[in-house]
């Protein structure tokens, strides 16, 4: 069964590959844990600083949209570009820095134990089981490494031009250190 599963999510991560709809900054563990013969990834992202607006009286998941996302290390010109693109009316702006995350399927639970303990020994502490039934163990890998910070309510944005570079220095500093988490797990994969 297991084996089955990854076969079939290995075709379409090549699928997806071809087309173009991957992160290529994550490849290269991607590639490294689907080598593995008790694992595969299902899904991942090396990280990424962004802008997002949610709507006034709109149902968010449906409306919320990404005024700009990087997952480069983005410029004040950048985050500027994507300020200008607000909307006249919006209940919430929200700078956002995601860690790096990965998600892997585990054959059984003494592989996903492996996993884990490889993760939380090269500080990836976020790192949890996030499924388990009979096929696999889903297991997601990251860091604690996050930025959720209001920048407009209401219509108004409530803080400055300097406050914004601030918020862009430090997301992008805490990507740099979720990206090097990642690094030294990645180098420390072929202990498990």
């Amino acid at each position: 069964m297991f084996k089955e599963d990854k076969k079939r999510t290995l075709n379409k991560l090549n699928e997806a590959i071809k087309n173009n709809f991957v992160d290529k900054g994550v490849m290269y563990i991607v590639d490294k844990i689907n080598e593995k013969e008790n694992y595969y990834t299902t899904s991942s992202c090396i990280g990424r600083c962004g802008i997002m607006e949610f709507p006034k009286n709109k149902t968010p998941k449906i409306f919320s949209k990404w005024l700009g996302k990087w997952h480069h290390y983005a410029t004040n010109e950048e985050l500027f570009d994507a300020m200008a693109n607000k909307s006249e009316e919006f209940k919430n702006i929200i700078f956002i820095m995601n860690s790096p995350i990965l998600h892997i399927a585990s054959k059984d639970m003494e592989c996903a134990k492996k996993l884990l303990e490889c993760a939380y020994h090269n500080g990836l502490k976020a790192s949890s089981i996030k499924s388990i039934n009979k096929r696999r163990i889903i297991v997601e890998i990251m860091t604690t490494n996050k930025v959720d910070a209001p920048i407009g309510i209401d219509g108004k944005i409530v803080v400055d031009d300097e406050y914004l570079k601030v918020l862009l220095k430090i997301g992008n500093e805490k990507l740099k250190l979720s990206r090097d988490g990642i690094y030294r797990f990645y180098e420390k994969l072929d202990t498990i």
